[in-house]
């Protein structure tokens, strides 16, 4: 089994091109995914109806890429206190589930939502509770489609998170309890909260269904090629390694060159004592 058969690559907002010649450079590296955001500069969803859709998953199978998408970021809060902010969330977010099924994704990825610092901390299990009653909503609609959401962890930033721990992510997956909810752990934002990530693994080790792979110095949501900041990507890759299931890892960087700077180090790992790679790779 190929190296990077268990890696992919996500469009990024900085990454320049087309979203077809970012197929063409996944293709040209060799990995097994590709992870679409539903953003712009390269789509949203709803741009796309079933004619355009087969035609973008026709050019997927001819390149050997399984897609993965990632519902808008942007302008979306499943957990808003506004309830028409959070409805008009809501449907955006089901937009990418109807994408993902006419495309043949098996997994949307999700963000949780936040409460601006604004509103008193109090708020907060306003928030969760919204959170979890559109994530009930949105796994019953997901299943009828037949694709899974995998719901982020949040990185430190200026707003309230209401996944940045595993304790939190955990409360949250086993309160909707559905089969069609699990977890996308991104790696470089957990590591922005001081967390022990080979931990974090091992707690969400049932629900994952993705992770993110990027590198920061363990303060913000840097978005670094692999090993220019602080993340023990070792021990992170010798706790996945563990897994009973084969989880796609997909780089989420910013531009192609680091991309490929982040490859280049993966495969110096390889080399390394107990070749921890190529034994990933080698499960599922």
């Amino acid at each position: 089994m190929r190296l990077r058969e268990r890696l992919g690559l996500s469009t990024f907002r900085q990454m320049e091109g087309e979203l077809d010649f970012f197929l063409d450079f996944a293709s040209s590296c060799g990995v097994r995914y590709v992870e679409i955001r539903g953003e712009r500069p390269y789509l949203l969803p709803q741009d796309l109806g079933r004619g355009k859709a087969e035609e973008l998953r026709a050019k997927l199978e001819e390149r050997g890429l399984e897609p993965i998408i990632h519902s808008p970021v942007y302008d979306v809060n499943i957990a808003s206190l506004n309830p028409l902010i959070r409805r008009a969330s809501i449907r955006q977010t089901l937009e990418s589930a109807r994408f993902a099924s006419l495309l043949g994704a098996r997994v949307v990825i999700i963000h949780p939502g936040r409460l601006p610092k604004d509103f008193p901390r109090d708020y907060l299990s306003n928030s969760r509770i919204n959170l979890l009653t559109s994530l009930t909503v949105m796994a019953r609609i997901a299943g009828r489609l037949g694709v899974s959401l995998a719901v982020e962890n949040s990185p430190r930033g200026r707003a309230y998170r209401l996944i940045a721990t595993p304790q939190e992510h955990l409360y949250i997956l086993r309160r909707v309890a559905s089969p069609h909810l699990g977890a996308l752990l991104d790696l470089g934002h957990a590591h922005t909260w001081g967390l022990d990530l080979r931990e974090y693994i091992r707690m969400l080790a049932d629900y994952l269904l993705v992770c993110h792979l990027h590198d920061n110095h363990g303060h913000e949501d840097e978005h670094l090629p692999l090993g220019r900041g602080t993340m023990d990507l070792k021990g992170v890759l010798t706790e996945l390694q563990g897994l009973e299931r084969a989880v796609p890892l997909v780089l989420v960087l910013r531009k192609k060159e680091d991309v490929l700077e982040s490859l280049s180090y993966l495969e110096g790992l390889e080399g390394e004592r107990g070749g921890i790679l190529k034994r990933i790779f080698r499960r599922g």
